[in-house]
């Protein structure tokens, strides 16, 4: 493959912009493509990286591992942008009773590593007064990403440099030979999919376990401080001088990319319970998560065709998972580094 090898990538979301850096890194300059089609993720995600996980409020996986890969990435990356876009939060998680106050206390007694559970408030200021039973926890080591000003930002760096196809995927035009891949006239010696939930539409990946989960959110006029995000409800974090996010939901059985308005009554509601008052509403945005089914990144190669790979499922921790995924991944392909087993594509039989 040689030392600078002809590499495309297809996709600009959160995995291929990744990607593309990682790879600029090692002093790879690769073509990117996408077409900007709908549904896209992150056109709607928040960036949050949050290191406690679900209802037993336990520290994501391999999250110590993560952040010593994500907080130097992301600061490298904008240092290449010129754009402060990696913001360190305070953030707070409402636990509503003993029982929850219990399990936090649980988890932070036998935490190691990164310290993640925090402290505990009684009452937030911009928050409605709980019940007695109910404190605010600190999450500790928390972050976001400005995915919005990433990718826009991404994005002019890549047309300055002749680097980006805005076009979607025509995979009826690669043709591979003699180890190299023909893309519409142009021969490349990897194409690396970061396609998100579309991977089904792809030929060489389709019969992966990616499960589609749409996420939606609304935006609202109100100010709220860059470092401030809170979970009673729904989680709220700033999403720019004007707005503040507010979601989000998940639904599994999606019937189309579009917003789904039911879930402004949703979220409405919650957020009104939230706050005691109605939400001076911007508006409803929806994007498409493709989560694994076992909620593990899929990174590697085709079994047939070891030109094309793939990275994907990097679901709702895709901020915290994507520089180390990405890492592993840049490894395998110009090392011939081995995967942990854990996120090789080939645990899937397909």
């Amino acid at each position: 493959m040689g030392n600078k090898p002809r590499i495309l990538i297809v996709g600009q979301g959160l995995a291929g912009t990744v990607l593309h850096f990682s790879l600029k890194q090692r002093g790879i300059s690769a073509m990117i493509m996408d077409g900007d089609l709908p549904g896209k993720s992150s056109s709607a995600a928040a960036g949050i990286i949050n290191p406690i996980t679900g209802p037993k409020y336990q520290k994501s996986w391999n999250y110590d591992i993560l952040m010593d890969f994500f907080v130097p990435f992301y600061q490298d990356l904008e240092t290449y942008i010129g754009k402060i876009v990696f913001h360190p939060m305070k953030m707070f998680r409402y636990l509503s009773n003993l029982e929850q106050i219990n399990r936090w206390v649980y988890n932070a007694d036998r935490e190691c590593g990164v310290t993640c559970h925090g402290s505990f408030v009684k009452n937030l200021e911009e928050y409605l007064p709980k019940n007695e039973d109910g404190t605010w926890a600190e999450v500790l080591n928390a972050y976001r990403l400005d995915l919005d000003a990433l990718f826009s930002a991404y994005r002019e760096k890549l047309q300055e440099d002749n680097l980006f196809i805005h076009e979607s995927m025509d995979y009826s035009s690669i043709e591979e030979k003699d180890g190299l891949l023909t893309y519409q006239g142009k021969v490349y010696d990897l194409i690396l999919f970061c396609e998100g939930f579309r991977v089904g539409e792809n030929p060489y990946f389709n019969n992966l376990p990616i499960i589609p989960a749409k996420g939606e959110a609304i935006l609202i006029k109100r100010k709220s401080d860059l470092h401030f995000m809170a979970k009673n409800n729904c989680m709220m974090t700033h999403w720019n001088d004007d707005l503040v996010w507010y979601g989000a939901t998940m639904d599994n059985k999606i019937t189309d990319f579009m917003p789904n308005e039911d879930s402004i009554d949703f979220l409405t509601e919650n957020y009104k319970e939230d706050f005691g008052e109605e939400p001076k509403l911007e508006r409803l945005i929806s994007g498409v998560r493709p989560t694994s089914r076992d909620r593990r990144p899929i990174i590697g190669k085709h079994p047939k065709y070891t030109g094309i790979a793939i990275l994907n499922g990097l679901g709702t921790k895709g901020t915290s998972l994507a520089p180390y995924s990405a890492a592993l991944f840049v490894d395998n392909l110009l090392n011939d580094k081995e995967l942990p087993s854990e996120l090789d594509v080939a645990r899937f039989a397909y």
